[in-house]
C-alpha cells in the first residue's frame, strides 16, 4: 500500500505510461487489488466505495433468492454470449435469456444423438423429458405469438418440470458435482424418477451451502446413503438419503393412474429402507411424495394422519433413539399437468435422535434451500 507521500493523485498521469489520467486508467485495478489483499483504506475514491458496496449488495440478494449457488459466469462477444460452466465454454445468441441457455445446456448434457432419436418418436413413446419439452415448446410458441416479454417465464404445468430439471443439472455441473452415471440412469425410463429426485436433493444442498461427497455406487458390499454433506460455515457433517414414491401411471411408471381421492401416501417401504442404512453422522432423509396437486397445505389434508402414523411406527429404533435427525417430505406435482401449486415441505424432527447435530442451525439452512427451489434467474446478471 502506498504511503501518503507517494500517493498518486486521481488526476495525475497514470504511472503505467498510458498517457491517461490515473482515475481513467489503473485506479480501479489498483483499488481492487488493495481491497482483495485485506487492506482497508478510508481514502478510496467514491466510485470505488460504491463499487464495493454494490458487489456486497448483489451477493446478499443473490444468496437470498438462489442460495449459495455460484454466480453465472458469462460475457458478450460481438453478437454472441459466452457462458462458462465447469471449465467449458458455451456460445449462445446475445439476445438469449438465461432460461434459453438452460434449455440448450440440458440438451447438450443429455447427448444430441439421444435427444434426436427421442425427438422423432410419437409423443406417447417419447421419454418423459421430451414430453415436458413438448409442453415447453407450446408455451414458447404461445409467448411469441402474443408478443410477451421473453424474460416472462412463469413456472407452471409440465414445462416447469423441464426447466427445474435443467436448472438443477446446471447447478450441479457448475459446482463440479454432476455424475455421468446419474445422467445415464435418467435416460432409463424405470430409473428416471429416482435419478431425477437425487439431482434435486444434491442441488438443494448446494443451495444450502454444503460440500458434497458422493458414496461409491459400485460398492455393493454394504448399504449406504446417497452422499455425505459438509456445511462449509459450521463444518457440520451429515449423511443424506433421497427417495421418491412411484405411483401407477405417473412419470412413465407402469399401471393405470388412481383417482386423486383414492391416492394414499404409501411411504412405509421407502422410509423403512432408508432407516436400514448405516450412518456415522446425523442423518437427513428426503422423500418425495409424488402426490397430485392440491390447494391445501399437507398438514390440512387427510394424508397428514397417514404420515404421522408411518413416522411414529418406524421412526423410533435403537434403544428408543430415532435413527434420523430430519425427515423432509416434498411434493412438486408440476408433472401432473393439473392446477395446483407445489406443497411447502413438511419437516419431521424427532425429539431424541441417535446422533445429535453439533450445529442444529443447519436445519434452517436446509429448509431455506428447499423453499428456494423454483427460483431460476430470468436473465444473465450484469457483468
Amino acid at each position: 500500500m502506498r504511503s501518503k507521500s507517494n500517493k498518486i493523485g486521481r488526476n495525475d498521469p497514470c504511472p503505467c505510461g498510458s498517457g491517461k489520467k490515473y482515475k481513467r486508467c489503473c485506479l480501479l485495478t489498483d483499488s481492487r487489488r488493495e481491497l482483495s489483499s485485506g487492506h482497508v483504506s478510508n481514502e478510496f475514491p467514491e466510485e470505488i466505495v460504491r463499487w464495493s458496496q454494490e458487489i456486497t449488495r448483489n451477493k446478499v440478494l443473490w444468496e437470498k433468492r438462489y442460495g449459495h449457488v455460484r454466480p453465472i459466469i458469462h460475457t458478450d462477444l460481438e453478437d454472441k454470449k459466452i457462458v462458462a460452466v465447469a471449465g467449458e465454454l458455451y456460445l449462445t445468441d446475445s439476445h438469449d435469456t438465461f432460461p434459453d441457455f438452460l434449455i440448450s445446456h440440458l440438451i447438450t448434457k443429455l447427448g444430441s444423438d439421444w435427444w434426436q432419436r427421442e425427438l422423432l418418436k410419437p409423443i406417447s413413446e417419447k421419454h418423459q423429458i421430451l414430453k415436458w419439452y413438448d409442453s415447453l415448446c407450446n408455451f414458447l410458441r404461445f409467448r411469441e405469438k402474443h408478443g410477451a416479454d421473453p424474460s416472462s417465464f412463469p413456472l407452471e404445468g409440465t414445462f416447469a418440470s423441464f426447466m427445474l430439471l435443467a436448472y438443477d443439472i446446471y447447478i450441479l455441473r457448475h459446482h463440479g458435482l454432476l455424475q455421468s452415471q446419474v445422467i445415464g440412469r435418467m435416460k432409463i425410463r424405470d430409473q428416471f424418477q429416482g435419478a431425477r429426485y437425487e439431482l434435486f436433493v444434491a442441488a438443494t444442498f448446494v443451495r444450502a451451502g454444503f460440500d458434497i461427497d458422493y458414496e461409491i455406487e459400485s460398492d455393493l458390499s454394504k448399504k449406504h446413503p446417497e452422499f455425505k454433506a459438509t456445511h462449509r460455515r459450521t463444518r457440520q457433517e451429515i449423511s443424506v438419503e433421497a427417495k421418491s414414491r412411484h405411483r401407477p401411471g405417473v412419470l412413465d411408471f407402469s399401471g393405470e393412474s388412481e383417482p386423486d381421492r383414492q391416492v394414499k401416501i404409501g411411504i412405509n417401504g421407502l422410509l423403512k429402507n432408508a432407516l436400514k442404512k448405516p450412518t456415522h453422522y446425523p442423518y437427513v432423509i428426503f422423500i418425495d411424495l409424488n402426490l397430485p396437486p392440491t390447494f391445501e397445505n399437507l398438514y390440512e389434508t387427510p394424508w397428514f394422519k397417514e404420515i404421522q402414523e408411518t413416522v411414529n411406527r418406524l421412526g423410533g429404533s435403537l434403544e428408543g433413539k430415532a435413527h434420523f435427525n430430519l425427515l423432509v417430505l416434498t411434493n412438486y406435482p408440476h408433472h401432473y399437468g393439473k392446477e395446483g401449486k407445489p406443497n411447502p415441505p413438511m419437516l419431521v424432527i424427532p425429539k431424541s435422535p441417535r446422533i445429535l447435530f453439533g450445529s442444529p442451525e443447519v436445519i434452517q439452512e436446509i429448509e431455506k434451500a428447499v423453499l428456494q427451489y423454483g427460483n431460476i434467474p430470468r436473465d444473465f446478471p450484469p457483468e
